[in-house]
């Protein structure tokens, strides 16, 4: 993962480690509208990887953009949807907050109404109109990233809807209203 005690990110965030091995992760800046944005995901059930810029000269490029949608696709039903580009910018800087350069894994991204229907059945804890279903979250996890660390950055954005789901080693971050629960 490379994390290094006062290592800092390209928005100068930074992730210490303290010599009892615990970590904290610096508050977030908000991404420089100007500036490219590059990053890097792996579908955890697939393994498709993608590391693109998606961002750049104050646009978004619409073909990286369906690359990213793809990945993030509903993997049961092979259906994708146009995601809430705010939510790969979330995804972005918590990479950036956490000063990892390891890829994103999604667990979940798109969810088609009926995929959604069958997973509620199997679990109370998927909600009935999850954001999922509007391309507005992702269940994701960082190989080498505790899930509490990575939880406690995307809470500290105060950017959308974080839930901790550590006994499923996973974090949920939506762009929907900043929100949190979990354990």
């Amino acid at each position: 993962m490379g994390l290094a005690a006062g290592s800092s990110t390209l928005m100068g965030t930074a992730l210490s480690t303290a010599m009892t091995g615990q970590a904290f992760a610096a508050p977030t800046q908000e991404l420089d509208p100007k500036a490219s944005r590059r990053i890097s995901l792996v579908n955890a059930h697939t393994w498709e990887k993608l590391n693109v810029v998606y961002f750049t000269h104050g646009i978004y490029i619409d073909e990286n953009i369906q690359q990213l949608n793809h990945l993030m696709r509903d993997r049961r039903a092979n259906a994708s949807i146009d995601m809430d580009t705010a939510l790969f910018d979330q995804l972005l800087r918590v990479q950036m907050a956490l000063g990892t350069d390891e890829p994103v894994h999604i667990l979940s991204g798109y969810r088609t109404p009926e995929t959604n229907a069958k997973l509620r059945r199997r679990s109370p804890g998927v909600a009935k109109f999850s954001l999922h279903m509007e391309g507005r979250a992702a269940d994701i996890y960082i190989p080498g990233v505790p899930v509490d660390t990575l939880h406690k950055a995307a809470r500290d954005m105060q950017a959308g809807g974080v839930g901790l789901y550590s006994n499923s080693n996973f974090v949920h971050m939506d762009t929907g209203s900043p929100r949190h629960w979990g354990s």
